[in-house]
Protein backbone atom coordinates (compact mmCIF):
# COMPACT_ATOMS: atom_id res chain seq x y z
CA UNK A 1 0.00 0.00 0.00
CA UNK A 2 1.32 3.48 -0.98
CA UNK A 3 4.44 1.69 -2.30
CA UNK A 4 5.70 1.09 1.27
CA UNK A 5 6.07 -2.25 3.03
CA UNK A 6 3.28 -3.14 5.44
CA UNK A 7 5.64 -3.39 8.43
CA UNK A 8 6.92 0.17 7.90
CA UNK A 9 3.47 1.52 7.05
CA UNK A 10 2.05 0.01 10.23
CA UNK A 11 4.28 2.30 12.32
CA UNK A 12 2.81 5.42 10.73
CA UNK A 13 -0.73 4.02 10.90
CA UNK A 14 -0.43 3.11 14.59
CA UNK A 15 0.93 6.55 15.47
CA UNK A 16 -1.80 8.28 13.48
CA UNK A 17 -4.53 6.11 14.98
CA UNK A 18 -3.33 6.77 18.52
CA UNK A 19 -3.21 10.54 18.04
CA UNK A 20 -6.62 10.67 16.35
CA UNK A 21 -8.18 8.47 19.04
CA UNK A 22 -6.95 10.68 21.89
CA UNK A 23 -7.94 13.84 19.99
CA UNK A 24 -11.45 12.49 19.46
CA UNK A 25 -11.73 11.42 23.10
CA UNK A 26 -10.74 14.91 24.23
CA UNK A 27 -13.40 16.49 21.99
CA UNK A 28 -16.16 14.17 23.20
CA UNK A 29 -15.05 14.66 26.81
CA UNK A 30 -15.58 18.40 26.45
CA UNK A 31 -19.01 17.75 24.90
CA UNK A 32 -19.84 15.53 27.92
CA UNK A 33 -20.27 12.48 25.67
CA UNK A 34 -18.77 9.00 26.12
CA UNK A 35 -15.13 9.72 25.09
CA UNK A 36 -14.15 6.46 23.38
CA UNK A 37 -17.16 6.61 21.04
CA UNK A 38 -15.21 9.35 19.25
CA UNK A 39 -12.39 6.88 18.59
CA UNK A 40 -14.84 4.45 16.96
CA UNK A 41 -16.33 7.23 14.82
CA UNK A 42 -12.86 8.43 13.74
CA UNK A 43 -11.92 4.84 12.89
CA UNK A 44 -15.01 4.46 10.68
CA UNK A 45 -14.25 7.75 8.89
CA UNK A 46 -10.57 7.12 8.10
CA UNK A 47 -11.04 3.38 7.53
CA UNK A 48 -12.64 1.45 4.66
CA UNK A 49 -16.10 2.54 5.84
CA UNK A 50 -15.76 6.09 4.48
CA UNK A 51 -12.40 7.50 3.29
CA UNK A 52 -10.37 4.29 3.07
CA UNK A 53 -7.13 6.01 4.15
CA UNK A 54 -6.08 3.27 6.59
CA UNK A 55 -6.69 -0.47 6.31
CA UNK A 56 -6.27 -3.24 8.88
CA UNK A 57 -2.76 -4.48 8.08
CA UNK A 58 -1.56 -7.76 9.68
CA UNK A 59 0.68 -5.88 12.15
CA UNK A 60 -2.16 -3.57 13.17
CA UNK A 61 -4.54 -6.50 13.51
CA UNK A 62 -2.04 -8.28 15.81
CA UNK A 63 -1.64 -5.11 17.88
CA UNK A 64 -5.43 -4.76 18.23
CA UNK A 65 -5.74 -8.46 19.17
CA UNK A 66 -3.13 -8.06 21.91
CA UNK A 67 -4.95 -4.89 22.95
CA UNK A 68 -8.21 -6.82 23.41
CA UNK A 69 -6.44 -9.19 25.82
CA UNK A 70 -4.95 -6.31 27.80
CA UNK A 71 -8.25 -4.42 27.82
CA UNK A 72 -10.19 -7.38 29.17
CA UNK A 73 -7.48 -8.24 31.70
CA UNK A 74 -7.40 -4.66 33.00
CA UNK A 75 -11.19 -4.61 33.02
CA UNK A 76 -11.24 -7.67 35.25
CA UNK A 77 -8.44 -6.43 37.50
CA UNK A 78 -9.25 -2.73 37.82
CA UNK A 79 -12.97 -2.37 37.10
CA UNK A 80 -14.08 -5.31 39.27
CA UNK A 81 -11.93 -4.25 42.24
CA UNK A 82 -14.91 -3.12 44.35
CA UNK A 83 -16.96 -6.27 43.73
CA UNK A 84 -17.82 -8.19 46.89
CA UNK A 85 -17.12 -11.79 45.80
CA UNK A 86 -19.33 -13.30 48.50
CA UNK A 87 -22.31 -11.16 47.48
CA UNK A 88 -21.61 -11.80 43.81
CA UNK A 89 -21.52 -15.58 44.33
CA UNK A 90 -24.80 -15.52 46.25
CA UNK A 91 -27.13 -17.85 44.35
CA UNK A 92 -29.92 -15.23 44.30
CA UNK A 93 -27.62 -12.68 42.64
CA UNK A 94 -26.41 -15.26 40.13
CA UNK A 95 -29.96 -16.30 39.20
CA UNK A 96 -31.05 -12.66 38.95
CA UNK A 97 -28.09 -11.73 36.72
CA UNK A 98 -28.62 -14.73 34.44
CA UNK A 99 -32.32 -13.85 34.06
CA UNK A 100 -31.49 -10.19 33.36
CA UNK A 101 -29.17 -11.29 30.58
CA UNK A 102 -31.27 -14.01 28.99
CA UNK A 103 -34.46 -11.91 28.68
CA UNK A 104 -32.93 -9.25 26.37
CA UNK A 105 -30.62 -11.82 24.74
CA UNK A 106 -33.56 -14.05 23.73
CA UNK A 107 -35.82 -11.25 22.53
CA UNK A 108 -33.10 -9.40 20.59
CA UNK A 109 -31.90 -12.65 18.99
CA UNK A 110 -35.46 -13.45 17.91
CA UNK A 111 -36.08 -10.09 16.22
CA UNK A 112 -32.63 -9.99 14.60
CA UNK A 113 -33.23 -13.47 13.19
CA UNK A 114 -36.44 -12.17 11.57
CA UNK A 115 -34.43 -9.36 9.98
CA UNK A 116 -31.14 -11.05 8.95
CA UNK A 117 -32.37 -14.68 8.61
CA UNK A 118 -29.24 -16.15 10.21
CA UNK A 119 -29.46 -17.95 13.56
CA UNK A 120 -25.73 -17.67 14.33
CA UNK A 121 -25.59 -13.93 13.56
CA UNK A 122 -28.80 -13.41 15.55
CA UNK A 123 -27.31 -15.19 18.59
CA UNK A 124 -24.05 -13.21 18.41
CA UNK A 125 -26.04 -9.98 18.07
CA UNK A 126 -28.23 -10.96 21.00
CA UNK A 127 -25.17 -11.62 23.18
CA UNK A 128 -23.20 -8.44 22.45
CA UNK A 129 -26.18 -6.04 22.42
CA UNK A 130 -28.16 -7.80 25.16
CA UNK A 131 -25.28 -7.87 27.67
CA UNK A 132 -24.00 -5.03 29.83
CA UNK A 133 -20.43 -3.84 30.48
CA UNK A 134 -19.01 -3.05 33.91
CA UNK A 135 -16.35 -0.62 32.64
CA UNK A 136 -18.71 2.02 31.18
CA UNK A 137 -21.07 1.57 34.14
CA UNK A 138 -18.23 2.38 36.57
CA UNK A 139 -17.74 5.76 34.89
CA UNK A 140 -21.49 6.43 34.74
CA UNK A 141 -21.99 5.70 38.44
CA UNK A 142 -18.97 7.81 39.34
CA UNK A 143 -20.14 10.78 37.25
CA UNK A 144 -23.59 10.74 38.85
CA UNK A 145 -22.36 10.12 42.39
CA UNK A 146 -24.12 6.74 42.62
CA UNK A 147 -20.87 4.80 43.03
CA UNK A 148 -20.95 5.57 46.77
CA UNK A 149 -24.57 4.52 47.27
CA UNK A 150 -26.18 1.17 48.02
CA UNK A 151 -28.21 1.45 44.81
CA UNK A 152 -25.09 1.96 42.74
CA UNK A 153 -23.40 -1.08 44.30
CA UNK A 154 -26.44 -3.27 43.61
CA UNK A 155 -26.60 -2.17 39.97
CA UNK A 156 -22.87 -2.81 39.54
CA UNK A 157 -23.13 -6.35 40.96
CA UNK A 158 -26.02 -7.06 38.58
CA UNK A 159 -24.00 -5.88 35.59
CA UNK A 160 -20.97 -7.97 36.60
CA UNK A 161 -23.17 -11.10 36.71
CA UNK A 162 -24.78 -10.18 33.37
CA UNK A 163 -21.36 -9.63 31.79
CA UNK A 164 -19.95 -12.94 33.04
CA UNK A 165 -23.11 -14.78 31.88
CA UNK A 166 -22.70 -13.32 28.40
CA UNK A 167 -18.99 -14.17 28.26
CA UNK A 168 -19.62 -17.80 29.22
CA UNK A 169 -22.43 -18.17 26.66
CA UNK A 170 -20.25 -16.60 23.97
CA UNK A 171 -17.45 -19.04 24.82
CA UNK A 172 -19.86 -21.93 24.45
CA UNK A 173 -21.19 -20.67 21.09
CA UNK A 174 -17.71 -20.01 19.69
CA UNK A 175 -16.44 -23.40 20.86
CA UNK A 176 -19.46 -25.18 19.40
CA UNK A 177 -19.18 -23.40 16.05
CA UNK A 178 -18.82 -25.74 13.04
CA UNK A 179 -19.57 -28.82 15.15
CA UNK A 180 -22.62 -31.05 14.51
CA UNK A 181 -25.41 -30.36 17.00
CA UNK A 182 -25.74 -33.65 18.87
CA UNK A 183 -26.27 -34.45 22.53
CA UNK A 184 -22.74 -35.89 22.84
CA UNK A 185 -21.15 -32.79 21.25
CA UNK A 186 -23.15 -30.46 23.46
CA UNK A 187 -22.17 -32.45 26.55
CA UNK A 188 -18.49 -32.68 25.60
CA UNK A 189 -18.31 -28.98 24.68
CA UNK A 190 -19.95 -28.02 27.99
CA UNK A 191 -17.57 -30.22 29.99
CA UNK A 192 -14.58 -28.90 28.06
CA UNK A 193 -15.65 -25.32 28.72
CA UNK A 194 -16.24 -25.94 32.43
CA UNK A 195 -12.92 -27.77 32.76
CA UNK A 196 -11.07 -24.89 31.04
CA UNK A 197 -12.62 -22.33 33.38
CA UNK A 198 -11.89 -24.42 36.48
CA UNK A 199 -8.26 -25.08 35.48
CA UNK A 200 -7.60 -21.40 34.71
CA UNK A 201 -9.23 -20.26 37.97
CA UNK A 202 -7.41 -22.84 40.13
CA UNK A 203 -4.03 -22.22 38.48
CA UNK A 204 -4.36 -18.43 38.75
CA UNK A 205 -5.65 -18.51 42.32
CA UNK A 206 -3.36 -21.09 43.89
CA UNK A 207 -0.21 -21.04 41.77
CA UNK A 208 0.07 -17.78 39.85
CA UNK A 209 -0.83 -15.53 42.79
CA UNK A 210 1.67 -17.28 45.07
CA UNK A 211 4.37 -17.01 42.41
CA UNK A 212 3.65 -13.29 41.99
CA UNK A 213 3.68 -12.67 45.76
CA UNK A 214 7.03 -14.42 46.09
CA UNK A 215 8.49 -12.56 43.12
CA UNK A 216 7.10 -9.25 44.35
CA UNK A 217 8.71 -9.79 47.76
CA UNK A 218 12.14 -10.65 46.35
CA UNK A 219 12.36 -8.56 43.19
CA UNK A 220 13.65 -4.99 43.27
CA UNK A 221 11.66 -3.93 40.20
CA UNK A 222 7.89 -3.88 39.72
CA UNK A 223 8.51 -4.46 36.02
CA UNK A 224 9.50 -8.07 36.78
CA UNK A 225 6.13 -8.77 38.39
CA UNK A 226 4.28 -7.08 35.54
CA UNK A 227 6.30 -9.07 32.97
CA UNK A 228 5.31 -12.34 34.69
CA UNK A 229 1.63 -11.30 34.64
CA UNK A 230 1.79 -10.46 30.94
CA UNK A 231 3.65 -13.67 30.18
CA UNK A 232 1.00 -15.81 31.84
CA UNK A 233 -1.81 -13.88 30.13
CA UNK A 234 -0.31 -14.98 26.80
CA UNK A 235 0.53 -18.54 27.89
CA UNK A 236 -2.83 -19.26 29.53
CA UNK A 237 -4.52 -17.61 26.55
CA UNK A 238 -2.70 -20.03 24.24
CA UNK A 239 -3.76 -23.01 26.37
CA UNK A 240 -7.33 -21.70 26.40
CA UNK A 241 -7.35 -21.41 22.61
CA UNK A 242 -6.20 -25.03 22.31
CA UNK A 243 -9.30 -26.12 24.22
CA UNK A 244 -11.74 -23.77 22.54
CA UNK A 245 -11.64 -21.02 25.20
CA UNK A 246 -10.87 -17.62 23.65
CA UNK A 247 -7.65 -15.97 24.88
CA UNK A 248 -9.33 -12.60 25.51
CA UNK A 249 -11.91 -14.24 27.77
CA UNK A 250 -9.10 -16.09 29.58
CA UNK A 251 -7.47 -12.69 30.17
CA UNK A 252 -10.71 -11.37 31.67
CA UNK A 253 -10.92 -14.23 34.17
CA UNK A 254 -7.21 -13.87 35.09
CA UNK A 255 -7.80 -10.17 35.74
CA UNK A 256 -10.76 -10.89 38.02
CA UNK A 257 -8.77 -13.45 40.00
CA UNK A 258 -5.69 -11.20 40.35
CA UNK A 259 -7.66 -8.04 41.14
CA UNK A 260 -6.87 -8.05 44.88
CA UNK A 261 -3.16 -8.72 44.31
CA UNK A 262 -2.92 -5.87 41.77
CA UNK A 263 -5.01 -3.30 43.64
CA UNK A 264 -3.06 -3.96 46.85
CA UNK A 265 0.00 -2.72 44.94
CA UNK A 266 -0.86 0.77 43.65
CA UNK A 267 2.31 1.15 41.57
CA UNK A 268 1.67 -2.07 39.65
CA UNK A 269 -2.00 -1.11 39.20
CA UNK A 270 -1.00 2.33 37.95
CA UNK A 271 1.52 0.98 35.43
CA UNK A 272 -0.95 -1.58 34.07
CA UNK A 273 -3.62 1.13 33.86
CA UNK A 274 -1.27 3.53 32.06
CA UNK A 275 -0.26 1.01 29.39
CA UNK A 276 -3.79 -0.29 28.88
CA UNK A 277 -5.80 2.93 28.91
CA UNK A 278 -3.08 5.15 27.48
CA UNK A 279 -2.09 2.88 24.57
CA UNK A 280 -4.17 -0.23 24.01
CA UNK A 281 -7.64 1.13 24.77
CA UNK A 282 -7.58 4.06 22.28
CA UNK A 283 -6.01 1.84 19.61
CA UNK A 284 -8.62 -0.85 20.27
CA UNK A 285 -11.60 1.49 19.99
CA UNK A 286 -10.37 3.32 16.89
CA UNK A 287 -9.48 -0.09 15.47
CA UNK A 288 -13.13 -1.14 15.79
CA UNK A 289 -13.92 1.28 12.99
CA UNK A 290 -11.28 -0.18 10.66
CA UNK A 291 -13.18 -3.46 10.30
CA UNK A 292 -16.17 -1.75 8.69
CA UNK A 293 -17.21 -2.32 5.11
CA UNK A 294 -18.19 0.62 2.92
CA UNK A 295 -20.98 2.52 4.62
CA UNK A 296 -24.27 2.41 2.65
CA UNK A 297 -27.79 3.68 3.46
CA UNK A 298 -29.01 0.07 3.82
CA UNK A 299 -26.25 -0.73 6.33
CA UNK A 300 -27.05 2.38 8.38
CA UNK A 301 -30.77 1.57 8.40
CA UNK A 302 -30.12 -1.99 9.62
CA UNK A 303 -27.77 -0.72 12.32
CA UNK A 304 -30.36 1.84 13.48
CA UNK A 305 -33.05 -0.84 13.48
CA UNK A 306 -31.05 -3.21 15.70
CA UNK A 307 -30.13 -0.27 17.94
CA UNK A 308 -33.81 0.64 18.34
CA UNK A 309 -34.75 -2.98 19.11
CA UNK A 310 -32.02 -3.30 21.76
CA UNK A 311 -32.83 0.10 23.31
CA UNK A 312 -36.48 -0.83 23.69
CA UNK A 313 -35.89 -4.39 24.96
CA UNK A 314 -32.83 -4.12 27.24
CA UNK A 315 -34.42 -1.97 29.99
CA UNK A 316 -37.33 -4.43 30.36
CA UNK A 317 -35.37 -6.93 32.47
CA UNK A 318 -33.85 -4.26 34.71
CA UNK A 319 -37.24 -2.63 35.19
CA UNK A 320 -38.85 -5.97 36.06
CA UNK A 321 -36.21 -6.92 38.66
CA UNK A 322 -35.91 -3.48 40.26
CA UNK A 323 -38.47 -4.28 42.98
CA UNK A 324 -36.64 -7.48 43.92
CA UNK A 325 -33.34 -5.70 44.62
CA UNK A 326 -35.04 -2.49 45.81
CA UNK A 327 -33.59 -0.06 43.28
CA UNK A 328 -35.51 2.71 41.51
CA UNK A 329 -36.95 1.17 38.30
CA UNK A 330 -35.50 3.69 35.83
CA UNK A 331 -32.04 3.48 37.46
CA UNK A 332 -31.96 -0.29 37.28
CA UNK A 333 -33.48 -0.38 33.77
CA UNK A 334 -30.90 1.97 32.25
CA UNK A 335 -28.00 1.09 34.57
CA UNK A 336 -28.12 -2.55 33.46
CA UNK A 337 -28.30 -1.51 29.79
CA UNK A 338 -24.87 0.09 29.34
CA UNK A 339 -22.61 -1.01 26.48
CA UNK A 340 -19.18 -0.16 25.17
CA UNK A 341 -16.61 -2.48 26.72
CA UNK A 342 -16.41 -6.26 26.72
CA UNK A 343 -19.32 -6.42 24.26
CA UNK A 344 -17.29 -4.67 21.55
CA UNK A 345 -14.31 -6.92 22.26
CA UNK A 346 -16.49 -10.04 21.91
CA UNK A 347 -17.78 -8.79 18.56
CA UNK A 348 -14.21 -8.45 17.25
CA UNK A 349 -13.50 -11.97 18.51
CA UNK A 350 -16.64 -13.16 16.70
CA UNK A 351 -15.32 -11.56 13.51
CA UNK A 352 -11.88 -13.18 13.83
CA UNK A 353 -13.55 -16.58 14.42
CA UNK A 354 -15.77 -16.05 11.35
CA UNK A 355 -18.94 -16.20 13.44
CA UNK A 356 -19.97 -13.01 11.65
CA UNK A 357 -18.81 -11.39 8.43
CA UNK A 358 -17.56 -7.80 8.08
CA UNK A 359 -20.92 -6.59 6.75
CA UNK A 360 -22.76 -8.08 9.73
CA UNK A 361 -20.02 -6.78 12.03
CA UNK A 362 -20.55 -3.25 10.68
CA UNK A 363 -24.31 -3.40 11.33
CA UNK A 364 -23.92 -4.72 14.88
CA UNK A 365 -21.14 -2.26 15.71
CA UNK A 366 -23.32 0.68 14.67
CA UNK A 367 -25.96 -0.57 17.13
CA UNK A 368 -23.39 -1.01 19.94
CA UNK A 369 -21.90 2.45 19.30
CA UNK A 370 -25.31 4.12 19.47
CA UNK A 371 -26.22 2.20 22.63
CA UNK A 372 -22.93 3.25 24.20
CA UNK A 373 -23.73 6.89 23.40
CA UNK A 374 -27.46 7.01 24.17
CA UNK A 375 -27.93 5.00 27.39
CA UNK A 376 -25.73 7.33 29.52
CA UNK A 377 -27.54 10.37 28.06
CA UNK A 378 -30.92 8.89 29.03
CA UNK A 379 -29.58 7.92 32.46
CA UNK A 380 -28.29 11.45 33.06
CA UNK A 381 -31.70 12.97 32.39
CA UNK A 382 -32.90 11.61 35.74
CA UNK A 383 -29.51 11.46 37.45
CA UNK A 384 -27.51 14.42 36.13
CA UNK A 385 -23.73 14.46 36.31
CA UNK A 386 -22.56 16.00 39.57
CA UNK A 387 -20.38 19.00 38.66
CA UNK A 388 -17.11 19.44 40.50
CA UNK A 389 -17.29 22.90 41.99
CA UNK A 390 -14.01 24.73 42.21
CA UNK A 391 -13.92 27.52 44.74
CA UNK A 392 -12.10 30.44 43.16
CA UNK A 393 -12.28 32.31 46.45
CA UNK A 394 -10.52 29.54 48.40
CA UNK A 395 -7.81 29.22 45.76
CA UNK A 396 -7.18 32.97 45.84
CA UNK A 397 -6.73 32.83 49.61
CA UNK A 398 -4.29 29.94 49.42
CA UNK A 399 -2.47 31.42 46.43
CA UNK A 400 -1.97 34.76 48.15
CA UNK A 401 -0.57 33.01 51.22
CA UNK A 402 1.76 30.70 49.28
CA UNK A 403 2.88 32.97 46.45
CA UNK A 404 5.79 34.46 48.39
CA UNK A 405 6.93 31.11 49.80
CA UNK A 406 9.46 28.79 48.21
CA UNK A 407 9.63 25.01 48.53
CA UNK A 408 12.68 25.21 50.79
CA UNK A 409 10.88 27.68 53.10
CA UNK A 410 8.34 24.96 53.88
CA UNK A 411 10.78 22.02 53.87
CA UNK A 412 13.14 23.66 56.38
CA UNK A 413 10.34 24.05 58.93
CA UNK A 414 9.36 20.36 58.77
CA UNK A 415 10.89 17.16 60.05
CA UNK A 416 12.90 15.38 57.35
CA UNK A 417 11.66 11.94 56.32
CA UNK A 418 14.79 10.36 54.82
CA UNK A 419 17.38 7.59 55.18
CA UNK A 420 20.74 6.76 53.66
CA UNK A 421 21.14 3.77 51.32
CA UNK A 422 23.47 2.18 53.87
CA UNK A 423 20.98 2.42 56.76
CA UNK A 424 19.08 -0.69 57.85
CA UNK A 425 15.69 -0.94 56.22
CA UNK A 426 14.18 -1.34 59.69
CA UNK A 427 15.07 2.32 60.31
CA UNK A 428 13.18 3.38 57.18
CA UNK A 429 10.20 1.32 58.33
CA UNK A 430 10.30 2.92 61.81
CA UNK A 431 10.51 6.45 60.39
CA UNK A 432 7.47 5.83 58.17
CA UNK A 433 5.37 4.40 60.99
CA UNK A 434 6.47 7.01 63.57
CA UNK A 435 5.84 9.96 61.24
CA UNK A 436 2.74 8.46 59.57
CA UNK A 437 4.35 8.67 56.13
CA UNK A 438 3.63 6.44 53.12
CA UNK A 439 7.27 6.61 51.97
CA UNK A 440 10.76 7.74 52.92
CA UNK A 441 13.29 9.53 50.71
CA UNK A 442 16.57 7.63 50.11
CA UNK A 443 19.85 9.52 49.70
CA UNK A 444 23.41 8.39 48.93
CA UNK A 445 26.75 9.31 50.52
CA UNK A 446 26.90 12.45 48.35
CA UNK A 447 23.58 13.64 49.80
CA UNK A 448 21.81 13.21 46.48
CA UNK A 449 18.33 11.73 46.15
CA UNK A 450 18.40 8.12 44.93
CA UNK A 451 14.65 7.60 45.09
CA UNK A 452 12.00 6.67 47.64
CA UNK A 453 11.12 3.55 49.60
CA UNK A 454 7.40 2.85 49.96
CA UNK A 455 5.97 1.65 53.25
CA UNK A 456 3.69 -0.79 51.38
CA UNK A 457 6.76 -2.43 49.79
CA UNK A 458 8.54 -2.71 53.12
CA UNK A 459 5.51 -4.37 54.70
CA UNK A 460 5.59 -7.14 52.09
CA UNK A 461 9.23 -8.02 52.89
CA UNK A 462 8.40 -9.93 56.04
CA UNK A 463 9.90 -9.73 59.52
CA UNK A 464 13.20 -11.50 58.72
CA UNK A 465 14.13 -9.23 55.81
CA UNK A 466 13.08 -6.13 57.72
CA UNK A 467 15.63 -7.06 60.38
CA UNK A 468 18.49 -8.01 58.04
CA UNK A 469 18.14 -5.91 54.86
CA UNK A 470 19.74 -2.54 54.25
CA UNK A 471 17.88 0.22 52.44
CA UNK A 472 19.86 -0.49 49.26
CA UNK A 473 18.36 -4.00 49.15
CA UNK A 474 14.81 -2.67 49.21
CA UNK A 475 12.74 -1.69 46.18
CA UNK A 476 13.77 1.91 45.63
CA UNK A 477 11.52 3.70 43.14
CA UNK A 478 11.90 7.15 41.51
CA UNK A 479 10.92 10.09 43.74
CA UNK A 480 9.43 13.43 42.76
CA UNK A 481 11.91 16.25 43.31
CA UNK A 482 11.41 20.02 43.32
CA UNK A 483 14.00 22.77 43.36
CA UNK A 484 14.51 24.82 46.50
CA UNK A 485 13.40 28.02 44.74
CA UNK A 486 10.22 26.47 43.25
CA UNK A 487 7.05 28.38 44.23
CA UNK A 488 5.17 26.71 47.07
CA UNK A 489 2.04 26.80 44.89
CA UNK A 490 3.75 24.22 42.65
CA UNK A 491 3.63 21.78 45.56
CA UNK A 492 -0.15 22.08 45.76
CA UNK A 493 -0.42 21.28 42.06
CA UNK A 494 1.96 18.31 42.37
CA UNK A 495 0.01 16.72 45.23
CA UNK A 496 -3.33 17.45 43.58
CA UNK A 497 -2.40 16.05 40.16
CA UNK A 498 -0.04 13.13 40.90
CA UNK A 499 -0.73 12.25 44.57
CA UNK A 500 2.87 11.31 45.48
CA UNK A 501 3.47 9.89 48.98
CA UNK A 502 6.34 12.33 49.53
CA UNK A 503 8.28 15.06 47.68
CA UNK A 504 12.03 15.70 48.00
CA UNK A 505 13.38 19.26 47.94
CA UNK A 506 16.86 19.77 46.42
CA UNK A 507 19.11 22.77 45.84
CA UNK A 508 20.46 24.08 42.55
CA UNK A 509 23.24 21.46 42.58
CA UNK A 510 20.79 18.60 43.24
CA UNK A 511 21.79 18.23 46.89
CA UNK A 512 19.06 17.03 49.23
CA UNK A 513 17.53 19.66 51.55
CA UNK A 514 14.35 18.22 53.01
CA UNK A 515 11.00 16.54 52.45
CA UNK A 516 7.36 17.57 52.25
CA UNK A 517 4.34 15.36 52.88
CA UNK A 518 0.87 15.99 51.51
CA UNK A 519 -0.71 16.17 54.99
CA UNK A 520 1.74 18.95 55.88
CA UNK A 521 0.60 20.99 52.89
CA UNK A 522 -3.05 20.30 53.76
CA UNK A 523 -2.45 21.34 57.35
CA UNK A 524 -0.86 24.57 56.17
CA UNK A 525 -3.85 25.27 53.89
CA UNK A 526 -6.25 24.44 56.71
CA UNK A 527 -4.48 26.89 59.01
CA UNK A 528 -4.70 29.59 56.33
CA UNK A 529 -8.44 29.04 55.85
CA UNK A 530 -9.04 28.93 59.61
CA UNK A 531 -7.32 32.30 60.05
CA UNK A 532 -9.36 33.69 57.16
CA UNK A 533 -12.62 32.45 58.71
CA UNK A 534 -11.75 34.14 62.00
Amino acid sequence: MYGISDSVLALMFLGTLLLLAKLGEEIFERLKLVPYVAAIVFGIIIGPGVLGLINVLPNISLFISIGINFLLFSGGALEFKNVDTKKLMNYKNIILGVIEFFIPFSLISYFVFLILHSLLIAIVTGIVTGMSSAGPLTRLLSDTGLNKTEEGNKIFQEVVTIEISAVILFSFISDFHNKPITFINVLLTSLELIASIVVIILFSKYILIRLLEKMDANSKAHETTIAIIIGFIFILGFIGELYGFNSAIVALFIGIILRDFINDRPIIAEKISTVTYGLFEPLFFIGLGLYFVKITPALIILGLLIFAIALLIKPIAGFATSKIIKVQPWKNALGTSVNGGVDAALLVVALTLSLVGRYDYSIIMIAITLLTLMVPLLFNINAPVIPVKKSRYVWEIVNSEFKNLKACDIAKTLQTVSVNVKNPISLAFKICTDLNSRAVIVTNSNNRVVGELLLSDMVTLGENKLRTYTVSQGRIVPAIKVRCNAPATDLIKIFRETDPPIVAVVDERGKFIGTILEREILKHISDVLSREAE
